[in-house]
């Protein structure tokens, strides 16, 4: 239910211009709209860094607080914290040696108040050998959406990750700490989580294990994937998880084939 598309054109030994889009199509719902989800446009120096624009993750989302998100599909998940806008986006981002630094800039608007707002995060990544780690803060911004101008319930978040890989095993440890917004009195809600990922031939699996602690309730959350590739680039996968909440709420078990060309 993705197609994406990509060009690079190198302009001299150093500079290069590049783009992308991601069109988002749902294949169960009858006649559902089209949408696209990331859009970017860049100009990229070995030099001097990369500068992107558009809508698209920020590398603070990207590279720390996804990293329990070790299945194959798009919904089996453990629960993942809040991070940053995508839309009105702005990223400087430069890598030194194994150190790779990022900041995403975003702005949103609820023209019905005349507020505007923006949000900020900045975060580093770090590769030695087998052993990686990430650390990152977000200054989130106070609208989801331009309209209908859905108010954001995080305010600020903070996650370290860490991971280690020996052979075909890949292990990764995630903490997060996030505080809501003044309207819900500053609660916060911690997450912590481990996961392991592991090839073996023609078959790979990924499993995570995640804590989830409100200021009423602590819910301990699971996903489990099987991913089968006969072939170079085609995946089928079979996806479970649970989210330990009422009446199985987001509960999902997700099949489905990947190709990619």
């Amino acid at each position: 239910n993705l197609i994406e598309i990509k060009a690079t054109r190198t302009i001299d030994g150093d500079i290069s211009i590049f783009g992308e889009i991601e069109v988002d199509y749902d294949p169960i719902v009858d006649n559902n709209p089209v949408q696209t989800d990331d859009t970017r446009f860049g100009i990229a120096s070995k030099k001097f860094g990369r500068f992107t624009v558009g809508q698209f993750d920020s590398y603070f989302e990207d590279n720390i607080i996804e990293t329990l998100g070790v299945s194959h599909g798009d919904k089996a998940f453990v629960t993942e914290p809040a991070s940053s806008n995508d839309g009105r986006h702005l990223q400087y981002l430069n890598k030194i040696g194994d150190l790779t630094v990022a900041l995403d800039l975003t702005a949103n608007n609820n023209a019905a108040a005349n507020d505007g707002n923006h949000g900020a995060a900045i975060s580093a990544t770090y590769q030695l050998g087998a052993f990686g780690v990430g650390l990152g803060y977000s200054d989130v911004a106070k609208y989801i959406s331009d309209a209908p101008y859905t108010a954001n319930t995080a305010k600020n978040v903070t996650g370290l990750t860490a991971s280690y890989k020996f052979g075909n095993t890949k292990v990764i440890g995630l903490v997060v700490a996030e505080t809501a917004t003044d309207v819900l009195k500053n609660a916060k809600t911690n997450y912590s989580g481990v996961a392991l990922t592991h090839v073996m031939g023609e078959f790979d699996i990924g499993v995570a294990f995640q804590k989830r602690e409100t200021t009423t309730k602590t819910y301990s959350e699971w996903s489990a994937g099987l991913g089968y590739t006969p072939f170079k680039n085609m995946t089928f996968f079979l996806d479970l998880c649970g989210l330990n909440d009422t009446k199985d709420k987001g509960d999902v078990m997700e099949i489905g084939a990947k190709y990619t060309f």
